[in-house]
């Protein structure tokens, strides 16, 4: 039973701050670092951070001898007319705050839950909810808050861990590259959604333990800095660093591009939607309410009756109603509150702290002597960086579920998937697509596919985890599910996830294109499916070099890339003698020559074997590689012969079958420097060198 005396401890207090902080943070600080800073972004999370920090050990000391509510306050450190021009200033900030919140609430719910759905009538539906949350109080909030804490975050923890499979070190390199121009804009971009920390002032009144404020804030802070800096990392190792900072929002993103093996569940997005449901709509709630408080302080005593505060209530949602229909009527008034917050918002809330400790310092200073310098150097640090400044959606049974897609070309893309609905009395759902077959003509196609892609991704309907091949009729591929028991999408997807060799990870998805179409980094493999046996059989691989088609390769090449890149359990060759080996456990590295010549060297250490069906191979082994020879000798001929067979078959192929190219930054700046400029150069300079090392398993001495 709650207590209904409108306080709350230091741990409810601690929790209601991560929910208030952690919403926009997660959704937009990504974005937004990338394009500034790139692979340095994760500095800018930090030093973000920490001036957060600051600012808080500014404003608790600024309100260290507050005594009821902040409205209050303001007015007995500033008098009754600048105290009121504060408190509209916070009031004017709170309902933008709302007004923003509730934007992108609603146009995340159109984008990710009910597309197609109306605007305002979600909005509404949201600001409905915000209502009735605001019926219990902050008690009965922080209460909820409180036990719901663990369900949602618990949750987010296990998707971020499984997308570590997906994700790619080599993205996080080279660091230390950005201009301290756009360092200092990251870092104060980090800032201003930390700055949010400022709802303490408007907290403390209700807190139990007024010295418990402090440390509630730091702990808000250092646990939603860390959460974004490893979801920063864990974005840019997924999706690199240039089409991160092209994306809306990446966090909810990242989840569809997690691959669940097996059943029906392609968007894990719409599925843990739930934890920026709740996160949003706490950071709402607390802006309408102490916008609410505000008001009440400006324009009305205490004792006014209870129906003057609900029309009270109603007033600020309606002006938080058209601030958020005021920014969806265009992109442009988006950009404008930005620029509000960047320039005038934020150091509207840095300032005002500033005033009030200088104030009570004047009045301390009568008394004892306290350490200004102390809070000198935090005024500093914080001026420096200031300064650098669904009613209508379909039901099921009305809908259809394409499990794959065959595109040819254009005009057919267009009329069978974009326009599906028009043909039909039933709404068309891409949200479980497995597999889409694109013709060989058409991927080789660079306009066409620039076009594909991009309108795939705007319309964002296929899940960024459906798998990509490629046939030489893909309708005739697709037509091949006639005599089949499953659907050609699901059959791919269990070779792909289930029985394939390879691990599921380097299979090309949607989003892979997405992302290469911005970054240009990687050498990815797209199946080239065939017929066998009335089902389809992967019968090469299509090279999709940097952004661009770059030809067909046959199995044994990309199998060469797939091993050396340790995507594969195990590699069998026959070397030119006609001995079998199996290698498996690789455990490889790609590495540069520290000097001037341009060489990139495969070191492949894994396990390895003979095979023969019949025994007396040692034997065998010794009449082929000369009588006599010792087992150190054998294993020194063996692998000598296969570090020769990669050679040549990486030779004939052309290509860079260790996809080396993304390693670069990693190991030489200096030549990443020169071939981002010119990356076709790139094959065509560097010496490719295989050094292998086995440890046999069946090659005794």
């Amino acid at each position: 039973m709650f207590s209904s005396n409108e306080k709350i401890s230091g741990r409810q207090a601690f929790r209601l701050l991560v929910f208030d902080l952690l919403g926009l943070g997660t959704l937009l600080i990504p974005t937004a670092v990338a394009g500034f800073c790139g692979r340095d972004g994760i500095f800018c999370i930090i030093a973000g951070t920490v001036a957060g920090i600051l600012f808080l050990k500014l404003m608790v000391y600024a309100v260290g001898d507050m005594q009821g509510s902040f409205a209050e306050y303001t007015v007995n450190m500033c008098g009754t007319f600048f105290g009121k021009i504060i408190q509209a200033g916070y009031f004017l900030y709170l309902v933008l705050l709302a007004g923003y919140t509730a934007y992108l609430f609603s146009v995340t719910v159109l984008n990710n839950l009910l597309r197609g759905e109306s605007f305002y009538l979600v909005l509404v539906l949201i600001l409905g909810l915000v209502w009735y949350g605001l019926l219990s109080g902050i008690e009965g909030r922080a209460r909820v808050y409180e036990l719901l804490f663990w369900i949602i975050l618990i949750p987010l923890f296990i998707m971020l861990a499984s997308a570590l499979d997906e994700v790619k070190t080599d993205y996080w390199n080279p660091v230390f590259f950005t201009e301290r121009s756009d360092f200092f804009a990251g870092s104060y971009y980090v800032f201003i959604c930390s700055s949010l920390i400022f709802l303490v002032l408007f907290l403390g009144g209700y807190l139990r333990k007024r010295e418990s404020l402090m440390k509630a804030g730091r702990l808000a802070l250092i646990f939603t800095g860390c959460l974004e800096a490893g979801l920063y990392l864990i974005l840019l190792g997924v999706f690199g660093g240039a089409a991160l900072s092209d994306m809306q929002t990446p966090a909810i993103t990242l989840m569809s591009t997690i691959k669940i093996t097996g059943g029906f569940l392609k968007r894990a997005d719409a599925f843990m939607f739930g934890i920026w449901f709740f996160t949003l709509y706490a950071l709402l709630n607390s802006a309408v309410f102490y916008a609410e408080m505000l008001l009440n302080g400006l324009y009305h005593a205490k004792k006014r009756q209870t129906l003057w505060k609900k029309w009270e209530r109603a007033a600020v949602f309606a002006v938080v109603f058209g601030i958020a229909v005021f920014f969806y009527s265009s992109k442009e008034n988006t950009v404008l509150y930005e620029k509000f917050v960047w320039y005038i918002g934020t150091p509207f809330l840095v300032l005002i702290p500033v005033v009030f400790a200088v104030i009570r310092y004047k009045k301390q200073w009568k008394h004892k002597n306290y350490p200004i310098l102390r809070v000198y150097l935090m005024i500093g640090v914080l001026f420096v960086l200031t300064g650098l400044s669904g009613c209508a959606t379909a039901e099921l049974e009305e809908r259809n579920f394409p499990i794959e897609m065959a595109v040819c070309d254009m005009e057919q893309f267009d009329r069978e998937w974009l326009n599906a609905d028009e043909s039909g009395n039933r709404v068309v759902d891409y949200s479980h697509m497995k597999v889409i077959l694109l013709d060989q003509t058409f991927l080789e196609d660079a306009e066409n596919m620039d076009a594909f892609l991009e309108i795939l991704e705007k319309k964002s309907d296929v899940p960024r985890n459906t798998y990509l091949v490629v046939a030489e009729d893909a309708q005739a591929i697709l037509n091949l599910q006639e005599n089949m028991e499953e659907s050609v999408g699901t059959y791919l997807e269990d070779y792909f996830e289930n029985v394939s060799e390879i691990k599921k990870t380097a299979y090309p998805t949607i989003g892979m294109l997405y992302q290469e179409q911005e970054n240009k980094m990687e050498t990815l493999f797209i199946p080239y499916v065939g017929e066998a046996e009335k089902k389809p059989a992967v019968r090469g691989y299509y090279v999709w070099k940097r952004g661009e088609a770059a030809g067909l390769i046959n199995n044994q090449t990309a199998m060469l890339s797939f091993f050396i890149q340790n995507q594969m359990k195990e590699y069998t060759l026959t070397l030119a003698d006609g001995v079998d080996v199996r290698l498996f456990d690789p455990h490889n590295q790609i590495v540069f020559s520290q000097t001037e010549d341009k060489r990139v060297i495969a070191e492949i250490n894994c396990s390895g074997e003979i095979l023969y069906e019949k025994p007396g191979w040692r034997k065998k082994i010794q009449a082929e590689y000369g009588q006599g020879l010792k087992s150190g000798d054998i294993k020194e001929e063996l692998e000598k012969q296969i570090t020769e067979y990669f050679q040549i078959i990486a030779q004939k192929a052309e290509i860079d079958c260790m996809n080396s190219y993304k390693k670069l930054g990693g190991q030489r700046r200096d030549w990443y420097l020169f071939y981002q400029k010119q990356p076709k150069q790139y094959e065509k300079d560097m010496e490719i060198i295989y050094k292998v090392k086995v440890d046999w398993v069946n090659l005794g001495e």
